[in-house]
């Protein structure tokens, strides 16, 4: 019996890599796109579509699209990028009859979102409706290699009081990799799946930032810094082009929360995300 086919872009990031190994591991034919030109993954760069071999997509079953272009620093430069190139693969799938196409999207993607990389994300889902894409909003992720936390790990190691974003009251759900590669082969082998729905990968009980920092560092302590203050600083980094690992863009992903959440679509597949 010949392996299923399933093309993973944005292979060499975070979710793209934990993806590839689990649909390796289920006995799937793994192809995977990326612009890090290493020899065993094909050229795929969101800024140049042009040289794109959009024959790889031939026989495929099943394409994720994971890849994001974080160095736009403009929502017209983002969506440049991002939407356009986006939109470039979806239609190159379409004409290749890919079985399904699905869009990894963010919780930061609702209609109130600040953050250039939600605004974008909510283009993306937008331009993808034409394509019969599913758009899947996951959640925080976490488990694995997972930069975000292995960043406020390092953070929790190197300093014996813990700052904190505001109070730290902002709440986020959590996305575990391993739960949306079994809730994505879920929605894959359901034939009547609806693509005109929105569907949410994350743990139904939220988790306060205070709550993820005390669960990373064992319970050290947290001093409260004015959101305004960081905001700020993190202005004025941005004009003298300092890189930090948290940006303006990333701050406002992480605080203004998503009231917009529903889980009636996700339900149908069984799937409990779990939390820390």
């Amino acid at each position: 019996m010949d392996k299923k086919k399933c093309i993973i872009t944005g292979s060499n990031g975070y979710l793209g890599k934990q993806l590839s190994v689990i649909f390796k591991k289920y006995g799937w034919q793994v192809v995977e796109l990326s612009s890090s030109n290493k020899d065993d993954q094909f050229n795929f760069n969101l800024k140049n579509l042009e040289n794109f071999k959009y024959n790889v997509l031939e026989k495929c079953n099943l394409l994720i699209h994971t890849a994001y272009d974080f160095s736009a620093n403009s929502l017209e430069k983002s969506i440049s990028t991002n939407v356009n190139g986006s939109e470039k693969l979806f239609y190159f799938a379409k004409k290749m009859n890919v079985e399904k196409i699905i869009h990894i999207s963010s919780l930061s993607s609702f209609n109130k979102a600040k953050s250039i990389y939600g605004k974008t994300k909510i283009e993306i889902e937008n331009v993808s409706k034409k394509y019969g894409v599913i758009n899947l909003r996951a959640g925080l992720f976490f488990g694995g290699d997972s930069k975000l936390i292995e960043k406020i790990s390092n953070i929790c190691k190197k300093i014996p009081i813990i700052p904190l974003i505001g109070n730290g009251s902002f709440k986020l759900h959590l996305c575990h990799y391993e739960d949306l590669s079994n809730f994505i082969i879920n929605i894959y082998n359901d034939k009547n799946c609806d693509l005109s729905k929105i569907y949410y990968c994350c743990s139904k009980t939220s988790i306060t930032f205070k709550q993820l920092v005390k669960k990373i560092s064992n319970n050290k302590l947290t001093i409260p810094i004015p959101v305004y203050f960081i905001i700020i600083f993190l202005k004025i980094i941005e004009i003298i082009k300092i890189k930090l690992p948290l940006n303006l863009d990333n701050l406002y992903g992480l605080i203004v929360y998503n009231d917009e959440i529903e889980f009636e679509n996700s339900d149908k597949y069984k799937i409990l995300f779990r939390t820390l």
